[in-house]
């Protein structure tokens, strides 16, 4: 049986809130939780009156009526829930931006209220970037004040819940900690004045943290987590660099952001904790082929190629396949189009080409599906190996 969410968040009296990607996933990420069949004792099953969350919602507010789904990261007040449940569809990866937003909902429940979350076994999580019982614990593994219990539980299979231990949960370096400890303890004070800009801020994080999760995975993948390497993206908005800089799971020593919006980025170093700031290179160009100053292991462009006209790519290209280093990665996503199109066939023939899935941190395989705990999202999976679109293709020089 599913659950309602159309109800109103008091602050009088705690309640349970369920986070979904969108609202097409609500009814499975409810399911999960609250189905017979999984559930058989009730270990998990929320209350009645819990409410849906999304990520893509425009309306930011903690106060829910009639059909209403508000936004997922409307800087609510601490301790304003009792339990938090992540739902399948939610892009939680393993890595720091996971870590924080995980320690963020941690304060947002009560003294005795918990976050539930899937976990995936270890081979599958490491295969995605998800979260495994070992990943989770890793971080945030404490004990239970006074009475010496852990404070990460197995509810089910695939299922643990997590609340504030003993020790403070550790504070992880991430571009997030920007929005959370800036941002909205601003909006806290003033209110939200402006629900356009706040959108916007909100659904960037939220891409970028997809994003990140899947080229560290590459990074990862082709270079492993101690190698030293350093990294370049191309026209963002230098939210990725800062996360991929400061990632705890990989060795970027130097990362550069090449823009040609000089007004939007120059303040982008406000994304990362102390100590990064020296390691972070920012350059602005007003020219139509941005030139790179010097090489790199990793670049990536991000939705750059679809914005030029067919006679832009190639020379466009040209300039920044020549300042790749030997073994090399360029990254290169195109929204909305098929993959590869006419100007990645301009790459020389020697470099190694593969794909990745642009929702988990997986090197697509077309004998192989990428399994997931959701029929949805599995479906997804399949489709996008099949055709090829809204692929992330990785270019490595040989």
């Amino acid at each position: 049986m599913l659950l309602s969410h159309k109800f109103v968040i008091s602050q009088k009296a705690m309640t349970d809130i369920i986070l979904h990607k969108s609202e097409q996933y609500i009814e499975e990420d409810l399911n999960y939780y609250c189905s017979d069949i999984r559930d058989k004792h009730g270990m998990i099953k929320p209350d009645e009156n819990m409410i849906s969350l999304t990520l893509n919602s425009k309306k930011f507010t903690d106060k829910i009526k009639g059909d209403e789904i508000a936004s997922a990261l409307y800087p609510f007040k601490k301790h304003s829930f009792h339990r938090i449940y992540i739902g399948l569809s939610f892009p939680l990866f393993a890595n720091n931006w996971g870590a924080v937003f995980i320690r963020y909902l941690m304060y947002l429940v009560d003294k005795n209220g918990y976050v539930v979350l899937p976990v995936y076994a270890e081979r599958q999580g490491v295969e995605k970037n998800y979260w495994s019982r070992t990943s989770l614990e890793d971080i945030f593994r404490s004990r239970m004040k006074w009475w010496g219990m852990s404070n990460i539980w197995a509810e089910n299979d695939g299922v643990m819940s997590i609340r504030i231990g003993k020790k403070e949960p550790p504070k992880k370096n991430s571009s997030l900690n920007y929005l959370f400890d800036k941002y909205f303890e601003k909006l806290k004070q003033e209110g939200v004045k402006d629900q356009a800009s706040l959108y916007n801020i909100v659904s960037k994080n939220i891409s970028n943290a997809t994003f990140s999760a899947i080229i560290e995975k590459i990074i990862i993948d082709y270079f492993g987590r101690k190698k030293a390497k350093t990294f370049c993206e191309i026209e963002g908005d230098g939210l990725l660099a800062a996360e991929i800089l400061q990632s705890d799971y990989i060795n970027i020593t130097k990362a550069s952001i090449f823009t040609k919006d000089i007004e939007g980025n120059r303040d982008c170093k406000k994304y990362l904790s102390q100590g990064f700031q020296k390691e972070l290179n920012i350059v602005a160009s007003n020219s139509e082929i941005i030139k790179l100053n010097e090489d790199y292991d990793v670049i990536t462009m991000i939705n750059v190629l679809n914005k030029k006209d067919d006679n832009e790519k190639k020379p466009y290209l040209n300039e920044v396949i020549q300042r790749l280093k030997k073994d090399g990665l360029l990254i290169i996503f195109n929204e909305a189009q098929e993959s590869p199109d006419e100007a990645l066939k301009l790459i020389p023939r020697d470099y190694e080409y593969t794909q990745y899935s642009s929702i988990v941190g997986t090197k697509l395989d077309i004998h192989k599906n990428i399994p997931h705990y959701s029929d949805l999202i599995m479906t997804e999976l399949k489709n996008e190996n099949q055709s090829r679109k809204n692929v992330i293709n990785v270019f490595q020089k040989k």
